[in-house]
């Protein structure tokens, strides 16, 4: 997996003042991972313990997308 296919998009959110979290938890044996993408202004929030980064990233930026109507042009 490489995550810089995902920086254009979280990007675009943090532009938009979202705050962007990736997170690695070596002591956990499952759900290592965790993802979080908030924007304080409209108090959203989304936040998943995951095996599976990559789809979760995109998850997270989908409904970022959905519940904060950003334009995505």
């Amino acid at each position: 997996m490489d995550l810089n296919q995902f920086l254009p998009d979280l990007e675009r959110l943090e532009a938009d003042g979202a705050i962007v979290l990736l997170k690695w938890d070596g002591k956990r044996k499952k759900l290592k991972k965790t993802v979080m993408i908030s924007k304080p202004a409209m108090e959203y929030l989304f936040r998943r313990d995951t095996d599976d980064l990559e789809n979760t990233i995109l998850e997270a930026i989908a409904d970022y997308d959905e519940h904060c109507n950003t334009d995505l042009t």
